[in-house]
């Protein structure tokens, strides 16, 4: 069953084709604010090279944020596109999900973070639990000073966007990811979307919408 994974909630866009066997094609990138004009003919080319079009899709998972306006609202609108033009089944997933379903097992916290502009950081917490990572309420905005903060005590395993932080303001209780394990990839989305279309747990294309956070 191939899938297509779109993922362009920040300015580190990802796409993949996968059959459920192998990943056929995946592509993952610093696209700035260029979403409009690279998304579309990334597509295109690795659809081209596998010999896949949009009738042999049996699914597209798409993230739906937290991210950026514009990069939420690029990948959104051309999944949905997709979807509604050839009946393709459509899936929503959390951009904070995506890079929390790639981490190893730790016995800590583990903060996905993502790059939120204006020297703001999106941060998601998760715990270990029945063979996964469960997210522990909801994201928030927060700043770089106020993560150090918060891991001043216990352990911690941090993961994302992380590449503007001087990593020795945190203590020897705080592991982060390696630079792999720091890029989202559209394989992980589409395996994480992949357990939903099997069952049938399905997003309505024409309601499915971005999740912005916003500032109070």
């Amino acid at each position: 069953m191939m899938l297509l994974g779109i993922d362009t909630a920040t300015e580190r866009a990802s796409v993949a084709l996968d059959c459920g066997l192998e990943i056929h094609s995946e592509h993952s990138w610093r696209s700035g604010n260029n979403h409009t004009v690279e998304l579309a003919p990334y597509v295109n080319r690795m659809m081209i090279s596998a010999g896949v079009n949009a009738q042999s899709l049996r699914g597209i998972a798409v993230a739906l944020g937290p991210g950026s306006f514009t990069g939420l609202r690029i990948g959104l609108g051309f999944a949905k596109g997709l979807s509604i033009a050839h009946s393709i089944p459509l899936v929503g997933v959390s951009t904070l999900d995506i890079l929390a379903y790639m981490q190893p097992k730790y016995d800590c916290v583990l903060l996905a973070l993502i790059a939120a502009g204006r020297n703001r950081i999106v941060s998601g917490k998760y715990n270990w639990h029945s063979g996964g990572w469960k997210a522990d309420g909801a994201p928030c905005i927060t700043t770089w000073q106020k993560i150090i903060k918060e891991t001043e005590s216990g352990s911690f395993y941090i993961c994302g966007e992380v590449d503007t932080v001087d990593r020795e303001e945190f203590g020897e209780n705080v592991l982060i990811a390696p630079p792999p394990l720091n890029v989202r990839r559209a394989a992980y989305l589409i395996s994480i979307a992949r357990k939903r279309i099997d069952t049938g747990d399905l997003d309505e294309p024409n309601a499915l919408s971005p999740y912005y956070l916003r500032t109070t």
